[in-house]
């Protein structure tokens, strides 16, 4: 389970328009972790194949094995199909690895931008007594400029995941 929202800033982040992402980085980084068992499974399975090949080679000679090393060897072939495969695998993970990160890094944000909100909304309040309600002219502003900050963060975070 990803960090949830506490519910005093739910309501903050839902009056400024934005919904709490349902992105959970935990289960992100879970994915990743299982794209690089695969990919430690698909290089054991390449290296198991390559030494029982290289022993088949080794023990044997003829044209037969000749073309048989070549084949082995050839792009297309099983062992080079398998060791890109974990390549391919161990990209995926460490993709999903930077997601969750940036998932993680988002809502940490959004979290103190809201929680400085919470307080200068606060302060407002307690001071509105002393300033005759002038203070209170204050919170939209303090809305705003979290707005844009939100705003901000989001973007920077696409900008990421898009390169």
């Amino acid at each position: 389970m990803g960090i949830m929202l506490p519910g005093e800033l739910a309501g903050l982040l839902n009056e400024l328009g934005y919904t709490w992402p349902k992105s959970d980085e935990a289960q992100l980084f879970a994915l990743g972790q299982m794209w690089l068992e695969l990919a430690g499974s698909l290089q054991r399975t390449a290296a198991e194949g390559a030494a029982t090949a290289q022993r088949l080679l080794d023990g044997n000679s003829g044209e037969a094995m000749a073309a048989f090393g070549k084949r082995w060897t050839a792009e297309g072939s099983a062992i080079t199909v398998l060791q890109k495969g974990a390549t391919g695998a161990q990209m995926v993970a460490a993709t999903l690895f930077v997601c969750a990160l940036i998932v993680l890094a988002l809502k940490i944000n959004v979290i103190v931008q809201l929680t400085i909100l919470l307080i200068q909304i606060i302060q407002a309040v307690a001071t509105a007594g002393p300033t005759f309600g002038a203070s209170l002219l204050e919170i939209p502003v303090f809305k705003k400029l979290t707005d844009v900050v939100l705003g901000i963060l989001v973007d920077q975070a696409i900008g990421v995941v898009l390169g």
